[in-house]
């Protein structure tokens, strides 16, 4: 009979901290008619009016990228009463075409508060959000396990020293998420209400993470 291994469990906890350096304005456009090609055809004339915004901003056409497009029937509630009840009705109203789209750049007040004039000026009358995140998803992530691994390493040699043992080798590690820690449209948000004249000073809140790792050693 084989000696089963001696072994220890140790859980690590990963920290993250990083000021947003990326904005990301995401617009919608809303657009109505009886008619289904008519409300496209409303739609696009407003992306193309959104478009010529961000050019007159300091922004290339393209860099406004289009994330959803939805074109549906919509319908109003029509009451109708008699001498015993009211009763409610769904009438066709016509077709609205909507258009979520956003812009994303380096994070600069001056810039943002471009984009945002410009684009709030715009005859399309966009609906503005205003969120700011982290170009490099991937080294903010790495730092995150780096520092669970650490953590998990410290006290493993902490609690072989108090008992007695030595630390031998990892036979196994588990993440708790098989997925990206921080994935890239997490984003500290702020809103923007449109009509204020004062222009936009905003100080990004830092983005902060945390994960765990779990790594198991065998002691001898």
């Amino acid at each position: 009979m084989t000696e089963e291994k001696r072994t220890i469990h140790i859980r690590g906890i990963g920290h993250a901290t990083q000021i947003p350096d990326t904005v990301v304005l995401s617009l919608t456009l809303t657009a109505q008619n009886k008619e289904y090609s008519a409300a496209v055809k409303i739609g696009s004339q407003q992306v193309e009016m959104l478009r010529e915004a961000i050019v007159e901003a300091g922004f290339k056409a393209n860099d406004l990228k289009t994330t959803k497009f939805n074109v549906q029937a919509i319908y109003e509630n029509e009451e109708t009463k008699d001498s015993k009840s009211t009763r409610y009705q769904k009438i066709f109203s016509g077709f609205e075409c909507s258009h979520d789209l956003k812009l994303t750049f380096d994070f600069d007040k001056d810039k943002l508060n471009a984009a945002v004039d410009t684009i709030a000026s715009c005859l399309a009358e966009p609906k503005i959000s205003i969120a700011f995140t982290i170009k490099d998803v991937e080294s903010f992530n790495d730092k995150i396990l780096k520092t669970a691994a650490k953590d998990a390493k410290r006290k493993a040699k902490i609690l072989c020293a108090a008992l007695g043992v030595k630390l031998g080798k990892i036979i196994n590690i588990h993440c708790t998420q098989d997925e990206s820690l921080f994935d890239e449209d997490t984003c500290v948000c702020a809103k923007y209400t449109p009509g204020k004249e004062n222009s936009l000073d905003f100080a990004p809140e830092e983005i902060k993470v945390t994960e765990t790792v779990d790594i198991y050693w065998e002691i001898e």
